[in-house]
């Protein structure tokens, strides 16, 4: 009998559709585990990072902002105390003995070129000099030797000042003259062979010689300290050396003036700063009182002031009104240096009753030992026409060497020499 194979059973398709779906419906019925998160450092950690840098960046800018600022300060105070440098540099060679046949200096491109006669002992006696005393009387100073030989004088890392040192004599500046015999103050000198002749014209004429802008230059004004005849010196109020200029023209028995700040033309301009102490014409009365009482003060034995720039105050009728008051009350004269031909200066002096007097010649506009005696025959010539006469000059070295050689010819001429205070009225 045939055996009956067992057939199976077919299998039961499932389509696509429905497996789809009942897959789907199970991945919605049991969501896949997810794995937990880590800490989110890295972005901290970057955060942090961007922080740093900020921080960072803001510091390195701040100093060197702070660089800068520090080293355009050192550049503008160096700048600033350059000729004061000079000045006391000459002070100590002149105390250790040099002469002014001996030293000379010129600018050159903004450094002090100083030629010194002297081999290597005379080097290492300046060297040891400006190290002891240079670096404690200014800031930022470096004194070193030159690769090539001398000094260097070196101010917030600029070199300010050189030094030379030849063997051979120098030559100064401009030459110095020396009289040929020693002339007695107010004295006429005996006549001599190939000398002017005494004039009659000359007779009874009264000259006031007027230097301005003192309180710089200590040795120039000793110099002029030392003319044989009177010469008044204007002083600044707040200058480096007007107190030691004051006590020593006074021990002299010297008349002396201050030669006071005020408001020039073209203010604030380039080359218009008038200085510590000055009057301004925006100030009130009593602003203006203030601060022409503190800058007498300063140099308390002054006979009296002149302007010192000035020209647009010495204009302003209600600022010299005061002025003139606090002048009135101090005793002291008013000298009209007549910076400009406007200057109401003088009239109000008169008016308010201080002892006055006006400028007649400036000498020495042009630096030149010639051109200053020009300037000065001009000044006699006025001071023979009308009996008086007054010139302002300045502390130049061709104005002292221009007067060292005029006064002996001016003596024999029977011109007089005074002070200020003889030609106020």
């Amino acid at each position: 009998m045939p055996t009956r194979r067992k057939t199976r059973a077919p299998a039961k398709k499932t389509t696509t559709k429905k497996r789809s779906a009942s897959t789907r419906k199970k991945s919605t019925r049991k969501p896949a585990r997810r794995k937990p998160r880590k800490p989110a450092r890295n972005k901290t950690t970057a955060i942090f990072l961007i922080v740093a840098i900020i921080a960072a960046a803001a510091v390195s800018y701040g100093i060197y902002r702070y660089t800068q600022v520090r080293r355009e300060a050192i550049r503008r105070s160096c700048l600033h105390h350059h000729r004061d440098m000079t000045t006391y540099v000459l002070g100590l060679l002149f105390q250790e003995g040099f002469t002014r046949r001996s030293v000379a200096w010129r600018n050159h491109n903004g450094v002090t070129i100083l030629s010194v006669r002297g081999g290597a002992r005379a080097q290492q006696e300046v060297y040891g000099l400006l190290s002891e005393k240079l670096a404690h009387r200014y800031g930022n100073v470096r004194v070193r030797k030159g690769r090539h030989g001398g000094i260097l004088i070196s101010c917030g890392g600029r070199v300010t000042h050189r030094f030379v040192f030849i063997k051979r004599p120098v030559t100064a500046p401009y030459a110095e003259i020396k009289p040929k015999a020693k002339v007695p103050v107010q004295a006429p000198v005996p006549p001599a062979a190939a000398t002017i002749k005494p004039s009659k014209k000359g007779k009874g004429v009264r000259v006031a010689i007027v230097i301005d802008d003192i309180g710089n230059d200590l040795p120039i004004a000793r110099e002029l300290l030392n003319l044989p005849v009177p010469i008044t010196l204007s002083i600044f109020p707040l200058a480096p050396y007007s107190k030691e200029i004051a006590r020593e023209a006074l021990l002299k028995k010297h008349v002396i003036l201050m030669h006071l700040p005020m408001e020039p033309e073209g203010y604030p301009g380039k080359g218009k700063d008038p200085g510590p102490g000055a009057l301004y014409v925006k100030m009130r009365p009593d602003e203006i009182r203030k601060q022409l009482l503190a800058d007498l003060e300063l140099i308390p034995q002054v006979c009296g002031i002149n302007n010192h720039m000035g020209s647009r105050f010495t204009c302003d009728a209600e600022g010299m009104k005061t002025v003139m008051e606090v002048l009135k009350e101090k005793g002291k004269i008013f000298l009209d240096s007549r910076t400009i031909a406007a200057s109401v200066g003088y009239k109000i002096a008169r008016q308010a009753g201080v002892p006055t007097a006006k400028r007649d010649v400036f000498l020495d506009n042009v630096r030149d030992v010639k051109r200053i005696r020009e300037q000065l025959d001009r000044l006699i010539a006025i001071a023979k026409k009308r009996g008086t006469a007054i010139g302002i000059g300045h502390p130049h070295r061709a104005t002292y060497l221009a007067l060292k050689k005029a006064i002996p010819e001016y003596l024999k001429d029977g011109v007089k020499f005074v002070y200020i205070t003889a030609l106020v009225h």
